[in-house]
């Protein structure tokens, strides 16, 4: 019964689609929460719908690092690191028609380091001057090597509409710096202009005629013309999902969530495919500060009884291997224990006879929280509970729903004893995300402070060492012995990596481009629709 009334509810959120089979539309599943607002999103549902809404001052590419965008190029002053000049490509509008100039993008980066919210962290502290109409100087508080990489995270608002629409804050002058509005307005340049954003619900948006490169691409065949428009679906059950995709309610699922099952129903599944874009780290977290896992010993002893195999062994024929610290098919790769992956009954034994909870087995209890709808994250915490149970250990496994889930690891006293995350590389490059980004205090913080607060000063030092090397071989050595460094506090546990698998419609065409990268692969310009096919298959 209540299957059906969730389905139900679908219907009238969608019955807008279903009315028009051969409509210009795509139906893209979103998560919860999106943050719409640049300064503030981070997670990669909102940096999917960011793509599509702004862009950055740079992109990045298929290979690994970035290409002009916004900025047509850039240079370290007199060679000096810590001062950066953007050229800004000229005659690119807003949504509203005016033109994006140097002012916006000084305006767009003073209010992300002000806020200190989603993706500014790597950034440290920026301070943003305008040298001309189409030129901007950034001068940061350390000398930073990946700086115009790291902007591929940073998207420039309109400063007028976003002046225009500031209300009560914590800001100052400028009061919440237009936080509010932003969450249902975008102020941007990208090929997508959002209409209409009810969180938790949908998000909704449509093609902006006007963007900067235009919409003639040969590329694509005769039949294969750009969305019109977007709408963004709130649904995380998988089972949910599937009935709307099979039903053509859904055109594109972008977070690959899906079960061993249901990626061999779709499979089977006419009219329906699966894209492979980037991958996914899947990570398990030990709190440091939480009893039991405040022991290194202990967490060793989880790591060793974990059975990688029984887990990993459906999965092979879709390309999910073993991985580490860094993912296998990255550049800069190190295995870490235990390698190769084998669960070790006996080792994981020692290191509990080791640890101050040697006595207490039995009586000890660890809590594995993952994201509510999530099967395969679920499954991950039942085969611990099944191999820490071997070992006298009991495991409670939770599935809280994502703003619940979300919420508790913003700290570590309430973060439970295992949090389980998929890290798909959200920043460029992704080396400097895998590393970086989750074990330095001035990462991305959030969900992304693997260390929870845990601090190595030699590690620290070494992350540090990556941001004045400009030479990418010798940061990429740095990488090298950062990662058996890091693996050696065993701070998280690493059950697998998995391809991305991206549900979608066969009269959906695309991705032009496989970035990898969470966003950019993901805007809708690097996609389009076949109508003529759509037609044949849902008329």
């Amino acid at each position: 019964m209540k299957r059906t009334l969730v389905l139900m509810v679908f219907g009238l959120l969608l019955c807008g689609v279903g009315l028009f089979a051969a409509e210009n539309v795509v139906v893209i599943n979103g998560y919860p929460v999106i943050w719409a607002d640049p300064a503030v999103g981070s997670d990669w549902y909102d940096t999917e719908v960011l793509y599509n809404l702004y862009d950055p001052l740079v992109y990045p590419t298929p290979e690994g690092s970035v290409r002009p965008h916004l900025a047509t190029s850039w240079e370290a002053v007199d060679g000096d690191l810590a001062h950066w000049r953007f050229y800004l490509r000229q005659g690119v509008k807003f949504h509203d028609g005016s033109e994006l100039t140097a002012e916006d993008v000084a305006f767009s980066m003073t209010r992300f380091i002000t806020m200190g919210k989603g993706n500014s962290g790597p950034l440290g502290k920026v301070t943003a001057e305008v040298v001309d109409e189409y030129t901007v100087d950034f001068f940061l508080d350390k000398p930073n090597a990946l700086f115009p990489e790291l902007l591929a995270l940073f998207f420039p608002v309109n400063k007028e509409q976003v002046l225009a629409h500031i209300g009560p804050g914590s800001y100052g002058d400028m009061g919440d710096y237009g936080e509010e509005w932003l969450s249902t307005h975008d102020a941007g340049t990208g090929p997508y202009m959002m209409v209409s954003h009810t969180p938790g619900q949908r998000l909704e948006a449509v093609r902006f005629a006007d963007y900067f490169l235009g919409w003639d691409d040969p590329f694509w065949g005769p039949d294969e013309v750009p969305i019109e428009r977007a709408i963004f679906i709130m649904e995380t059950d998988y089972t949910t999902l599937m009935t709307l995709l099979k039903r053509g309610d859904l055109d594109l699922e972008l977070n690959g969530g899906w079960t061993l099952p249901q990626m061999r129903e779709i499979q089977r599944t006419e009219g329906v495919r699966i894209e492979y874009i980037w991958g996914q780290n899947v990570t398990v977290w030990m709190n440091t500060q939480a009893p039991p896992t405040d022991d290194e010993h202990f967490r060793k002893a989880i790591l060793y009884a974990f059975d990688y195999e029984a887990l990993l062994a459906p999965y092979e024929p879709f390309g999910y291997t073993e991985t580490g610290i860094v993912p296998p098919d990255m550049p800069g790769y190190v295995p870490i224990e235990p390698q190769p992956r084998k669960q070790d009954l006996d080792r994981a034994r020692q290191e509990l006879a080791l640890s101050k909870y040697a006595d207490q087995l039995g009586q000890v209890k660890v809590v594995f929280h993952y994201c509510g709808g999530l099967a395969f994250e679920e499954e991950v915490g039942l085969q611990l509970q099944a191999d820490l149970a071997k070992l006298g250990i009991k495991v409670e496994v939770v599935g809280p729903p994502w703003p619940q889930y979300s919420a508790e690891c913003s700290s570590p006293e309430t973060t439970p004893n295992m949090v389980i995350f998929l890290f798909a590389p959200q920043v460029a490059p992704p080396l400097d995300y895998y590393t970086f980004d989750m074990y330095h205090p001035e990462g991305l913080g959030w969900i992304f402070s693997a260390h929870w607060y845990f601090e190595d000063q030699e590690v620290l030092r070494l992350l540090e060492e990556t941001r004045t090397t400009v030479d990418f071989e010798r940061r990429l050595e740095i990488y090298k012995q950062l990662q058996p460094m890091i693996a050696d506090h065993a701070l998280a546990l690493f059950p697998y990596y998995k391809p991305t698998p991206f549900a979608c419609q066969a009269y959906v065409a695309g991705p032009k481009e496989k970035i990898p990268m969470v966003g950019p692969s993901e805007s809708l310009y690097n996609w389009r629709i076949n109508l003529r096919l759509k037609e044949e298959l849902r008329g």
